[in-house]
């Protein structure tokens, strides 16, 4: 009677096994570099004197099913005057673009002074969408080291 063997089957078993136990932490792993590669960029593009950068911080959902990089919750800047202002909302208008009071000219004294606001709206710097746009490619690099660490598991190379 002519018959088929598979050898290597437990061995098989035994390595899913493995991996479905780490897949969790290595997804994770993963994602948390991608989301310090995102908040780099973002930090990148927005520029200045670091204020800002400072401000935004990376998030990885708690189901490893999402990054993001966003303005840290809970923190305000607060103006001379005394007026709170939480980040989000001053990265928001730097982000899209804010419109201020209109430009006029100061009297002092007698004499009228350059304003010092010289436009009525400022354009935005559009780092966000600027770094959503790269976030393709660097999702699909992520991916493709994910899959290559899922095969060389499976294989019993990892």
């Amino acid at each position: 009677m002519n018959s088929v063997e598979m050898t290597g089957i437990d061995e098989l078993i035994d390595n899913f096994d493995a991996l479905l136990r780490d897949y969790p932490g290595l997804k994770g792993d993963l994602l948390e570099q991608l989301a310090g590669k995102l908040l780099g960029d973002v930090q990148g593009a927005i520029g200045g004197s670091g204020q800002v950068q400072g401000w935004q911080d990376k998030h990885v959902g708690s189901g490893k099913g999402y990054v993001a990089v966003r303005p840290k919750a809970n923190t305000y800047k607060t103006t001379p005057g005394g007026k709170q202002y939480a980040v989000g909302y001053v990265s928001n208008a730097i982000e899209n673009g804010h419109r201020h009071r209109r430009p006029s000219a100061v009297k002092k004294q007698g004499y009228y002074y350059k304003p010092r606001i010289k436009v009525a709206a400022v354009s935005g710097k559009h780092f966000y969408a600027g770094t959503r746009s790269k976030l393709q490619a660097e999702g699909s690099a992520t991916v493709r080291q994910l899959a290559t660490i899922v095969a060389a598991r499976l294989e019993g190379r990892g």
